[in-house]
This record gives structure tokens, C-alpha cells and sequence, in this order.
């Protein structure tokens, strides 16, 4: 009886700092942001209790409802476009090419690099006199200029293009994992059998690797529905709010207009947006998954 209770504590022993940890940097900053979403506090004086306002007051405010919309919109581009790309891309590089080792390393060059860096190198590119400007105008394109990023149509798309170039082969180097983990003899079997290269993928393929689909679909919906910085460096959310996302809006609630209590309203209810999309997500997906 001793030896269990000496056991059962020396477990307590060695829990409790992580479990100090745990509170400390991110139970107590929670509870304190909870507490502070129902003040109007800016920041310098002392927060006054305003109850449920924030809240209501966040369900009247368009540019709340502008930056949901423009985050939702990445997310569904990032999800239904971005995912099929880095497959059809890590089904390119499974190919016995004498090369692969070499465009492998090209495709996910772009996923080791900071994305301030990324952003501020495409803004030299997309700005109007920029690279991409020059090189339509060298070639004869002068009606193709555009004001990429100081346009309301093209600055979102831009930003979205950027996204996808950055994050296309950090997904294919995921998928290529999976795709290496796919039995060869069920392939060979299916080809003896008749099937073609995409019926091998539909039916053989994509449901062995659905595992990793599930990764990369998760994986693209908290990088869209966090996305900060390229919006941030590229445009600051202009022109106009084209380009303004929650993770920024956000941010300007809080450290230009110094709202901190109606930030951190619209904070508690942006992590429950996330929880709710990435639970489904997480529960169709995962359903759809099969053993090997």
C-alpha cells in the first residue's frame, strides 16, 4: 500500500512542473484574456466591467464581417486548391525522374524561408514598378499592368498566389511521405487487373493516404485561418480592408486603436471559430481513413 502511494506520488512529483508551466504561460494568460474581454480596458487604465458588449458589439461590426469573409475565402482556396496541388505535385515527384532528388529540394525551398522575407521579396515583384510589371512591359504586355497589390480585385488573389507558392511543396514533401508508405504490390496488382493510372489513385492511393490528407488539410486551415504576416507586410490589410484578415484586424483593434478589451473579445470568439472548423475537419477526414 505504501509502495503504490510513494509511486502514485513520485508521478505527481514529476508532472507538477509541467503542469506549473502549463498554468502559468497558458491557463492563467487565458483566464486573464477570458476576464478582459468583457471590459472596455485600453490598455493604460484600469478596465471597467461592460458585461456582454464586446460580444454583441462584434456581431454589428462590418469590418469584423469583412476580415471573417476574407479569412474564410484563403481558407477555401488554401483547402480545395492548395491540397490537390501539393498531391498532384507529390504524385509528379513519386516518379522514377533522375532528377527528383534535385526538383524535391527546388519545391520545398520555399517552405524553409521566413514569410516576412517571402513578403517583402513579392512586394519588390507585384508592386507597379515592380519585376512582373518590367517583364510585361519588356514583352509587349503594357495592358497587362496592374497595380497588383493596390488594387481591391487582384491584392487578396495576390496574396493567396503567394501562399500557395510558399506552402505547394512543404504539402507535396508530406504527401510524398505518404505516397512511399503506399504497398508497390497493390498497384502492380491493380494495373494487371486493368485499371488505369487514375483509378489507381482514386480508388488505391488517395485512401491509403488519407492520414496524410488529414495533416494537410488541417495544417492548411490553421495556416489560412491564422495568416498575419503576408497581408501585414504586403499590403497592412489595404486596399481599403481587400486584404484585411481576423488574425490582423485583430491586431489593429488591439495595438493601433489600443481597444485591448474588444480585441480580446474578438480573439475568444476567433479561437472558437477555429476549435469549430478544425473539429469537423478533423471528424470527416478521419472517418474516411482505412488501415493498411
Amino acid at each position: 500500500m505504501r509502495s503504490s502511494r510513494s509511486f502514485y506520488r513520485l508521478k505527481v512529483f514529476f508532472v507538477l512542473p509541467a503542469l506549473l508551466l502549463y498554468g502559468i504561460f497558458t491557463l492563467y494568460p487565458f483566464l486573464g484574456s477570458l476576464l478582459y474581454s468583457f471590459t472596455n480596458w485600453d490598455g493604460l487604465q484600469s478596465p471597467d466591467y461592460v458585461g456582454l458588449a464586446n460580444y454583441r458589439a462584434l456581431f454589428h461590426d462590418k469590418a469584423i464581417m469583412q476580415a471573417a469573409k476574407n479569412t474564410l475565402y484563403v481558407l477555401a482556396v488554401m483547402v480545395l486548391i492548395g491540397n490537390p496541388l501539393s498531391l498532384t505535385l507529390a504524385l509528379l515527384l513519386n516518379l522514377p525522374l533522375r532528377s527528383r532528388g534535385l526538383l524535391r529540394t527546388l519545391f520545398f525551398l520555399p517552405a524553409l524561408m521566413s514569410l516576412m522575407v517571402i513578403s517583402i521579396s513579392w512586394g519588390f515583384i507585384l508592386q507597379y514598378d515592380g519585376l512582373l510589371n518590367a517583364v510585361l512591359t519588356l514583352f509587349g504586355f503594357e495592358n497587362g499592368i496592374q497595380d497588383w497589390l493596390g488594387t481591391m480585385d487582384y491584392a487578396l488573389p495576390a496574396v493567396i498566389l503567394i501562399l500557395l507558392w510558399q506552402g505547394t511543396g512543404f504539402g507535396a514533401v508530406i504527401y510524398l511521405a505518404g505516397l512511399q508508405s503506399v504497398p508497390r504490390e497493390l498497384q502492380e496488382s491493380a494495373q494487371i487487373d486493368g485499371a488505369t493510372g487514375l483509378q489507381r489513385i482514386y480508388h488505391i492511393t488517395i485512401p491509403l493516404i488519407m492520414p496524410f490528407i488529414t495533416i494537410n488539410t488541417f495544417l492548411g486551415i490553421a495556416g489560412s485561418l491564422k495568416l498575419f504576416d503576408v497581408p501585414f507586410v504586403l499590403t497592412n490589410g489595404g486596399p481599403g480592408t481587400a486584404t484585411t484578415t481576423l488574425g490582423l484586424l485583430i491586431y489593429k483593434y488591439a495595438f493601433v486603436h489600443e481597444s485591448y478589451g474588444y480585441a480580446t473579445a474578438a480573439g475568444m470568439l476567433f479561437m472558437i471559430l477555429i476549435a469549430v472548423i478544425t473539429f469537423l475537419q478533423l471528424s470527416i477526414t478521419r472517418r474516411r481513413e482505412v488501415e493498411m
